[in-house]
């Protein structure tokens, strides 16, 4: 049944694969048939979506949709007013799409819209790295190289093969550094470090198995064994589901994480580089509310702290 009473900010990639542009294209259909006030903003550059959130108060709009990957959404994220910002919904495009399955969102696109349209809104703390937002897990060490040795065109032809094989890139040239990184104010040392706002990682990998969007603090993965072999175990380990069973792998709760180690190393967020240590990464001072499904695990921790 159409719902003429939702206007929302639809802000996608007009570019995108051949695949994703399908999917969008479902998605662009859909919202045409569901008789909403729909506004597009197509993007033409970076930094276009988060322009475009700007705009996206919550009386003017009843949501602010970011059609895209991870990256994008973060970008939208980032561009929402901080004062009244719309709900922010998702249509997911991306690689691995770890926030729509950190939500409990299915991938079809009218199980997608129907979240879009009638879901409940969750209030998630998103963290900040050097002052970019980001809604899922910042990363260090190796996980941060292959995020900024990946090449574009790889990653649009191959999607996910394309960070297996710069993984594998990675394993066989990798010269680990050490950091050093400030919990809370205690001192921690590792080869690598994922600090998680979420539990999922990369997909449907367990990184961090008590990170919640909705709690004001990060659950830090630690990686303690250095070199490729470290990396490979850990690689390995991870993808077997098997990672917090290494004896080197230390899981640490905390607010501010304080990174120091060589000057100009990458930090990567939410699959894109957005900051070179030395770096500060604090949990927001503001939640901010995201569209989920209707009976998930988030929108019922909602409701029961609610009711409290």
């Amino acid at each position: 049944m159409p719902d003429y009473r939702r206007r929302l900010l639809v802000i996608y990639n007009p570019t995108a694969g051949r695949r994703k542009r399908a999917r969008l294209e479902a998605y662009l259909d859909l919202l045409e048939e569901s008789g909403c006030a729909v506004e597009f903003r197509p993007t033409t550059k970076r930094g276009d979506a988060e322009t475009f959130a700007h705009d996206g108060h919550a009386d003017r709009y009843d949501a602010v949709v970011a059609a895209g990957g991870d990256g994008t959404i973060g970008e939208v994220a980032n561009g929402l007013p901080a004062e009244n910002p719309a709900p922010l919904g998702i249509f997911p495009l991306g690689t691995a799409n770890v926030l729509a399955m950190e939500i409990g969102l299915p991938l079809q696109p009218p199980a997608v819209m129907e979240t879009v349209l009638h879901g409940d809104v969750a209030q998630i703390w998103p963290g900040y790295a050097n002052e970019r937002l980001f809604t899922i897990m910042a990363g260090i060490g190796f996980d941060a190289q292959v995020v900024a040795n990946l090449p574009p065109k790889l990653k649009r032809w191959l999607g996910k093969g394309a960070y297996v094989i710069e993984s594998l890139r990675q394993l066989l040239a990798y010269n680990v550094p050490r950091y050093s990184l400030s919990i809370d104010g205690r001192d921690y040392d590792c080869a690598s470090a994922v600090i998680a706002k979420g539990h999922f990682y990369g997909g449907q990998f367990v990184c961090a198995p008590n990170a919640r969007l909705d709690d004001p603090a990060f659950e830090i993965c630690l990686f303690k064994m250095g070199g490729r072999l470290g990396a490979l175990r850990a690689t390995v380990a991870l993808t077997l589901g098997q990672l917090q069973r290494l004896p080197e792998i230390e899981l640490v709760r905390g607010r501010v994480v304080e990174i120091y180690g060589p000057a100009g190393q990458p930090v990567q967020a939410d699959g894109d580089i957005v900051a070179r240590l030395p770096a500060r990464i604090a949990v927001g001072a503001k939640s901010i509310p995201l569209i989920v499904p209707k009976g998930s695990a988030l929108g019922q921790r909602m409701l029961e702290k609610a009711a409290e």
